[in-house]
């Protein structure tokens, strides 16, 4: 299997990374109570303090708005 790419123009940050765990690609690792890590397979991940990181899907069509139209 090929390596996940994600584009962006950013350079690779020091420090820890945190790696989905749905399609392996790898972000800065999320500050307690910062804002959260959108993931390009949908999956956001927050930290909510102590290195708890909760996890959410948001499909991209209406994302957390539960009134906006969304894909079955």
């Amino acid at each position: 299997m090929a390596a996940p790419r994600t584009y962006t123009p950013q350079e690779a940050s020091p420090g820890p990374t945190f790696t989905c765990p749905r399609c392996q690609r790898s972000y800065p690792y999320p500050h307690d109570y910062d804002r959260p890590i959108r993931c390009e397979c949908g999956w956001w991940y927050t930290n909510v303090g102590h290195s708890t990181i909760v996890e959410e899907f948001r499909p991209r069509i209406g994302g957390s708005d539960a009134d906006a139209p969304q894909y079955d």
